[in-house]
């Protein structure tokens, strides 16, 4: 049952070291509110709202990241407390746009694409070696290539507005997982390894709190 309860930086850090990997990801990340929506009726109307956007229903679309728990999850990022340069992570739980992009990927030459730098280029190669094993999608460098990323597009611009004002303007990352499995052991692992950094760093941590 999803919490609607709103959580604090400190309330996710008792939860994730308090319960096993599994149930931190349900209380802490995929069933409560997002820590930067102020009730249930305002996650609600923008979640299903940008769902509508990209042909999904509401309950495919899940906040995830330091937007919706108050602290990042990614040890490349330090598990670094929600902040102004901070992205908006929209996790999209799809088969079809899952494989749609499985095939792009699959049928398309890099050498071909315009505006494909380094960065990205290392990214291609990557979704090719292991992401799309793992069930993922990251559409952050790729989304204006895919057949349906117009239309996705427009949809996060329109639903801009009915973000809470400290994520509106913001950056917005969506990853498309290819069924809920692929989410959950993806917050899974990320999870488990934020666990052992608080066990083994947790001045670290402590000092990370205090910025």
């Amino acid at each position: 049952m999803t919490d609607w309860s709103p959580i604090t930086v400190q309330g996710f850090d008792a939860l994730a070291a308090a319960h096993s990997p599994h149930d931190g990801v349900s209380l802490g990340v995929l069933d409560r509110l997002p820590f930067k929506f102020e009730s249930k009726t305002q996650y609600l109307l923008w979640r299903d709202s940008i769902a509508e956007g990209f042909g999904l229903d509401g309950k495919d679309i899940a906040l995830v990241g330091s937007a919706a728990t108050g602290r990042s999850l990614s040890a490349d990022k330090q598990y670094a407390m929600f902040h102004s340069k901070s992205d908006v992570d929209v996790a999209v739980i799809s088969t079809h746009h899952f494989d749609v992009s499985w095939r792009w990927f699959r049928r398309t030459n890099p050498n071909f694409l315009t505006g494909l730098d380094g960065k990205m280029r290392e990214r291609f190669d990557a979704h090719r070696a292991h992401y799309v094993f793992e069930g993922v999608i990251a559409t952050d460098y790729f989304l204006s290539y895919l057949p349906f990323g117009d239309e996705w597009q427009s949809a996060m611009q329109r639903t801009q507005t009915l973000l809470p004002s400290g994520l509106q303007g913001r950056l917005m990352k969506v990853r498309i997982y290819r069924d809920y499995a692929a989410l959950r052991q993806t917050q899974i692992a990320a999870m488990s390894a934020y666990k052992i950094y608080l066990t083994n760093n947790p001045e670290n941590k402590a000092a990370q709190d205090g910025e």
